[in-house]
């Protein structure tokens, strides 16, 4: 299992963020603004990126596994 719980918390974040940017998109559509559409989807791909950026497992946190297997 990896041991991240920061990146953990970093990607539940990130989720909500992405949701954020998805009503900020929707906010636009509805009132026909053009510039807070394209930051709202600017903000959802974002989040998805950070969101798929914690949750990559990392040769580091494989090491660190096999590590502990070892010890005990």
């Amino acid at each position: 299992m990896v041991q991240g719980e920061l990146r953990i918390l970093v990607a539940a974040l990130a989720v909500f963020v992405a949701l954020a940017g998805l009503a900020v998109a929707i906010h636009g559509l509805l009132f026909d603004e053009q510039q807070v559409v394209l930051y709202g989807m600017v903000i959802v791909s974002s989040g998805i990126v950070a969101f798929v950026a914690m949750l990559t497992v990392h040769p580091k946190d494989i090491e660190i596994e096999h590590r502990q297997h070892r010890e005990s």
